[in-house]
């Protein structure tokens, strides 16, 4: 069968805009979590957040693409940053980035793909329309008495004056459709080949690099562009997730350390932005252009709790299932894994879960070393496993074991690591469950 590894990394994240500060934020023990200033939460009863710093989109879209900007929603735009950061990490001389560079490759060690052997699967969640756009539609078609007229929405009643609709620009829609950030993204590259959009909440980048993977074991790929990417920063995100009840309302005035991923004073998760992609390459090919490797791509998994939307049962049964059907994808046990990179989102129905499932892959008494990335950074949906998947690459390739932020008193039965030391990891589990049911567990292996 051909092997797959990981070629490329790019990174966008409330620690930084790249992969670089990512890592440093990681090895540190740094919480990026802060006050949330994207608009005023002073409704709502969280009021923290993982914001990304600024940036201006048109440094990462080439001259000739730039008039697309104006349908992009924010969820695209973080694709887009991460995707340049990826294949300039792989030195894929794509006709985006041969753009940026005069159409001249900067030298030998670039290297220009096919098109057609270029795959693109990003996961993706639910992209939230600009409120503002929304309202004006809203409010010509009101009735007299002040609610929504469907009539109005769609045909005015008064030839003198628009519809609804009317006041949305023609292409609309297409800044919120779950498949433009792939779109746009292969566009960009000019990626050709097997193209897909998942959308499975927390799970989506796993059950993304699975797809990817199997297409470039089956042939119909040398090179796949992978990862998620989600914002949770606006008003809907913000109104439906405290709904659900998913959020930390208790740390509002300590927000770096509101986020505490599987430790047993764990209130809630922070509500958060960002993504990863990365590049992965069948590794004949990647020899043969001499590409760095990070890592293997060993085993995949996927569940399903069958649960839907809501907090799953304790036992840790459903994300235990693809755990399971991971390592026996890469042919090892779990004693063959050093650490694993767990869901940790905070709220404590879900981190039990992910403790039992631990427990119930890797024995009671196990000493694998278990390193939630959430604390510093907060969940941003379909982007958080995305952002675990390249934790986990950097941790192997640097050979290195990341200390888990606001986790100082984890879940009894867990190790969880409190500084940074140094591993010659083997093997490393990143392992997903999504908010609604889907799980996805992938095993990355050492590449020597």
């Amino acid at each position: 069968m051909r092997r797959v590894v990981v070629t490329g990394l790019g990174v966008i994240s409330p620690h930084g805009l790249s992969t670089a500060d990512f890592f440093k934020a990681l090895s540190e023990g740094h919480s990026s979590t802060a006050p949330l200033t994207t608009f005023d939460p002073s409704g709502f009863p969280t009021r923290v957040a993982g914001a990304i710093p600024a940036f201006k989109i048109t440094d990462y879209v080439p001259k000739s693409y730039r008039k697309a900007t104006k349908i992009m929603a924010r969820d695209i735009e973080l694709a887009i940053v991460a995707a340049d950061g990826a294949v300039r990490d792989a030195k894929l001389a794509t006709r985006g980035i041969l753009e940026f560079m005069g159409g001249k490759k900067p030298d030998d060690s670039w290297f220009s793909p096919d098109p057609s052997r270029v795959g693109c699967n990003i996961g993706a969640g639910l992209l939230a329309a600009d409120l503002n756009e929304l309202t004006a539609a809203f409010a010509q078609a009101k009735n007299p008495d002040g609610t929504l007229s469907l009539t109005r929405w769609g045909k005015s009643d008064d030839p003198a004056k628009t519809s609804g609709m009317d006041q949305l620009t023609p292409l609309w829609l297409l800044k919120y459709l779950p498949n433009m950030l792939a779109c746009h993204v292969s566009i960009i590259h000019d990626t050709q080949g097997p193209s897909n959009t998942i959308t499975c909440g927390q799970a989506s980048a796993g059950l993304s690099l699975a797809e990817a993977c199997r297409s470039i074991q089956r042939d119909c790929a040398d090179i796949a562009l992978v990862g998620g990417f989600e914002t949770i920063l606006h008003l809907m995100g913000l109104m439906r997730w405290s709904l659900l009840n998913r959020l930390t309302t208790t740390s509002n005035d300590q927000p770096a350390a509101a986020c505490r991923p599987l430790d047993q004073a764990a209130a809630g998760t922070v509500p958060a932005e960002g993504g990863a992609v990365l590049v992965i390459e069948e590794l004949q090919h990647a020899r043969a252009r001499g590409a760095r490797i990070y890592c293997e791509i060993a085993g995949l998994g996927a569940s399903s709790s069958a649960l839907g939307v809501g907090p799953p049962d304790s036992s840790g049964e459903a994300l235990g299932v693809a755990m399971t059907k991971a390592l026996k994808d890469a042919k090892i046990t779990s004693d063959a894994v050093q650490m694993v990179v767990p869901s940790g989102y905070g709220i404590p129905q879900f981190d039990r879960h992910d403790a039992h499932a631990i427990q119930r892959v890797f024995g009671l008494k196990s000493k694998v070393t278990v390193a939630p990335v959430r604390g510093g950074i907060g969940d941003m949906a379909a982007g958080s496993q995305a952002l675990d998947l390249a934790a986990g690459a950097l941790a192997i390739h640097a050979g290195k074991i990341f200390p888990a932020v606001n986790c100082p008193n984890p879940i009894e039965g867990l190790s969880v690591p409190q500084f940074l030391t140094s591993a010659n990891l083997e093997h490393v589990m990143v392992a997903t469950e999504s908010l609604s049911g889907q799980n996805a567990a992938v095993v990355l292996k050492r590449y020597a």
